[in-house]
């Protein structure tokens, strides 16, 4: 498997790479830069050279002349000393170096020209050597010698502070991963900012995390309510189901089968709604898709008469006060889950007095005379009806407050969104 490198090691690989690009480039810019002024200094004074030489050779017979102090001009190609080979390539009134295979180790350059020498048109070949300008440059590397010991030493310099800030971006970074590598898979509790992170993006990558991790919490603590409410919720239906079976084999009476035929229809009614309104806690749902509805009394009325069998041997009454509309989202067994869940822990936290549900504009209110919040029954029953009540108000974006009253009782207030 291919190794995957820190990221010290790749800051230090790119800068090498990026270091050993630039003075490469340096040099080469400069040492063509250095031939490019070299040429054009031996053009300029080979032509005015050349200038001289026709001068000085006109009304002569002779094939050779010294132009002082740096040119030779040779009439004809004849003429040129033994061991002088011409660029093959050259052309008229142009520098060029000596072909390598000449016999000198200087840098010598040479020019051809037609000219006009005594009514004949002659080559003219001139040689060029400036040992002034050979000493100038090489004099001229060795400062570039220096500048290149000093270019490599703020290189060093550079590479170091690039380092330094890398270490100190990379290492909250490293902690960060070391830290996850070392939670186990379960654990879901907050991300902790890893020291020394100065930056805006190691600070939005926490939060991020510490985002998916909530949304997975949200997940599991749904999956887990799903399934402690499940097991409650359901069990009674299901006696009730099971006992109704029980006494249909013990009595052949019409009206005592209808009635545990409703008892059992109602049974069969009140988990259908229970598995529809926890499964639907557990789905995510585009809210904005879900129509409006109006709550009318008579869904009141029949929650309520519903619930009636909770007080048995309760000297307890239920009214409804309608004085305003509610408009929601929820649906028709959501709903009834949410208010039923609401009676029934008034009515156990209740063994006389009244218990009334009170609607107004986008809000419901049921209020007790029963003990109160400090005096609250004993019983899972109680605790998971209140669970089911905010799970459902969570998700369909509505306000739960439960507070006790100034005399006695306490009242569950439930604010819907209003409708847009």
């Amino acid at each position: 498997m291919k190794r995957i490198k820190t990221a010290k090691q790749l800051t230090f690989t790119y800068f090498s790479i990026v270091a050993f690009a630039i003075i490469a480039f340096h040099f080469s810019m400069f040492e063509s830069m250095i031939e490019d002024v070299e040429s054009i200094y031996a053009e300029n004074r080979m032509l005015k050279d050349r200038n001289t030489a026709i001068e000085q050779l006109q009304g002569t017979n002779l094939t050779y002349l010294s132009v002082p102090p740096f040119s030779e001009a040779y009439v004809g190609k004849a003429s040129l000393p033994a061991g002088v080979i011409l660029n093959p390539a050259m052309t008229d009134d142009k520098p060029y170096e000596l072909d390598e295979s000449s016999d000198t180790d200087r840098e010598v350059f040479s020019m051809r020209s037609l000219v006009m020498l005594n009514g004949q048109p002659q080559e003219l070949y001139l040689l060029h050597y400036d040992e002034i300008y050979e000493v100038s440059e090489v004099q001229m590397f060795k400062t570039q010698s220096t500048q290149l010991f000093l270019s490599i030493l703020l290189l060093a310099v550079s590479l170091w502070v690039v380092m330094r800030i890398s270490k100190r971006l990379t290492t909250p970074l490293a902690l960060l991963s070391d830290s996850l590598g070392k939670r186990s898979s379960s654990d879901l509790s907050a991300i902790a900012l890893p020291e020394g992170a100065v930056t805006f993006e190691v600070h939005q990558l926490v939060e991020r995390l510490n985002a998916y991790q909530n949304q997975i919490n949200t997940m599991i603590e749904r999956e887990r309510a799903f399934n402690r409410h499940a097991s409650h919720e359901l069990r009674t239906p299901l006696m009730v189901m099971k006992g109704v079976a029980t006494l249909l084999g013990k009595s052949d009476s019409k009206d005592f089968l209808e009635r545990q035929r409703q008892r059992m229809n109602k049974a069969c009614q009140e988990m259908e709604d229970y598995i529809t309104t926890l499964l639907s806690l557990t789905r995510a749902e585009d809210l904005s898709s879900i129509a409006y509805r109006s709550i009318e009394n008579n869904e009141l009325e029949a929650i309520r008469d519903g619930h009636l069998g909770y007080l048995v041997n309760k000297s307890v009454t239920v009214q409804i006060e309608q004085v305003g509309q509610i408009m929601t989202q929820l649906p028709v067994p959501t709903f009834h889950i949410l208010v039923g869940n609401l009676l029934k822990n008034a009515m156990a936290c209740t063994e006389s007095g009244q218990i009334t549900i009170a609607v107004s504009d986008d809000r419901l209110s049921i209020i007790d005379t029963g003990c109160g919040l400090q005096g609250k029954p004993d019983g899972e029953s109680y605790g998971l009806g209140l669970m089911i009540v905010r799970d459902i108000c969570t998700k369909y974006h509505c306000d739960f407050c439960l507070v006790d009253n100034e005399g006695a009782g306490c009242t569950a207030t439930v604010s819907f969104p209003q409708a847009r």
